[in-house]
């Protein structure tokens, strides 16, 4: 790193630890339905992408940035699991600790520089008027068998796990009070602009869901007064709430009715989840929701109309879950959507663009994503993720992404292909 980056790197930093940015939060919308576009990026793809034990601030806030270009209204950081996480704790385990790899050594780098990927994303959002929600994957088992030992607390009470499942049971009052301890700290000692619950990363919310559904009610409940009271101390109007949840309210989940979904093991209903959605919605403790299917191939949508249905007259948003995969890119016969490739770049945008529609017509206040990659083309970053989609499609994606709030603009980008 030359002299002169090594002083930017050091001024960024104390800025950042002198709270530089907190002049420059955008005010969080009283009304949940105008957030724009949700668009939740996953906990280490910059991380994973980036040059390892080399990293340098700079250059993962230039990784931030390059997402920041698609102008999403809200940015879903995913930032823990909800343990293991990527910010400074007192309470969780960081990153570095357990995951191994050069995504460990990145944190690393970060944490001795001074800093951690939450830090420095909530700056480059504030810096363009996004607003940022700290995303925590209920209970992820991304990491299978292993997952567990990733963090101090579950290697300390692995009897504490959900059974059959590589993840903890919030059932259990110390699970639950540890995951509502996480989630004080982050609001309390970050200027984020609310939480988000990821309860479709994975498929064990808790145990027993059909008798158990009140815990989970319960800890939206007090992450909603938690909220509100940390944003009562920080003199804000408010912190929002979210969640991502399943793809319809209840009921057995029917792959041939949800064209391009996976099996109905990995689709539960909401009730079979344990999330009461209704209840959420009808108390106003949320302040949206993101119905979604569990990687699917488009169109991949959720049932939305009846999520929709439940929230009118309400202030919650709908924001159904768009993913970026068509069943034509992938396989072994599949090519990458090359920049030149003109004519699958635009059949790419044109079905992409048409789910985005269908939502609206079924309801939506707007559109949220889920692992889309535009800010991983050629260039941005040092190791780009999903190289086999092509630069074309992640290029589709930065341009459509500012146009997926408003479904007026969507149609008139669309409509000058047809002329």
């Amino acid at each position: 790193m030359s002299g002169w980056q090594v002083i930017a790197a050091g001024l960024l930093v104390t800025y950042l630890a002198a709270g530089g940015h907190r002049d420059k939060q955008p005010r969080v919308p009283e009304n949940g339905k105008q957030l724009g576009t949700i668009f939740n990026n996953d906990i280490n793809n910059i991380l994973y992408a980036s040059s390892g034990p080399d990293i340098t601030v700079e250059e993962y806030r230039h990784a931030v940035e390059c997402l920041l270009d698609a102008q999403p209204g809200v940015l879903a950081q995913n930032v823990g699991c909800p343990d293991p996480v990527i910010y400074r704790s007192e309470i969780a385990t960081t990153w570095d600790k357990y995951v191994g790899g050069d995504q460990a050594a990145a944190m690393a780098a970060l944490l001795a520089a001074g800093t951690d990927p939450l830090t420095i994303t909530v700056e480059a959002c504030h810096e363009r008027g996004v607003l940022i929600v700290a995303s925590y994957r209920m209970n992820a088992e991304d990491f299978y068998k292993r997952q567990l030992e990733l963090y101090d607390f579950g290697r300390a009470h692995k009897d504490w796990a959900i059974p059959g499942a590589n993840c903890l049971d919030p059932a259990i009052p110390e699970v639950y009070e540890h995951r509502m301890a996480i989630f004080r700290e982050v609001a309390e000692n970050y200027d984020i602009d609310g939480i988000e619950f990821d309860f479709r990363r994975w498929n064990h919310m808790i145990s027993d869901p059909h008798n158990n559904y009140p815990i989970l009610t319960q800890m939206v409940r007090d992450t909603r007064t938690m909220l509100d009271e940390v944003a009562k101390k920080k003199g804000r109007n408010k912190l929002l709430l979210g969640a991502r949840v399943g793809p319809i309210l209840a009921g057995p989940f029917i792959p041939e009715e949800f064209p391009g979904a996976g099996p109905a093991y990995i689709n539960p209903s909401c009730q079979d989840l344990g999330l009461d959605v209704k209840t959420w919605i009808n108390e106003g403790v949320v302040d949206y929701v993101c119905p979604t299917l569990f990687w699917p191939r488009w169109p991949g949508l959720p049932r939305t109309a009846e999520f929709a249905e439940i929230a009118q007259g309400t202030k919650v948003g709908i924001y159904p879950t768009i993913f970026p995969l068509p069943a034509w890119l992938e396989g072994e016969d599949s090519q990458p959507i090359a920049a030149d490739d003109q004519e699958r770049r635009r059949q790419y945008r044109t079905e992409l663009g048409q789910l985005a529609l269908q939502c609206y017509a079924d309801g939506a206040d707007g559109i949220s994503t889920f692992n889309w990659v535009q800010h991983h083309q050629t260039g941005m970053v040092r190791n780009p993720m999903r190289s086999a989609w092509g630069d074309g499609a992640k290029q589709e994606q930065m341009a459509i992404l500012p146009k997926l709030c408003n479904p007026q603009a969507l149609r008139q980008y669309l409509a000058q292909d047809a002329n």
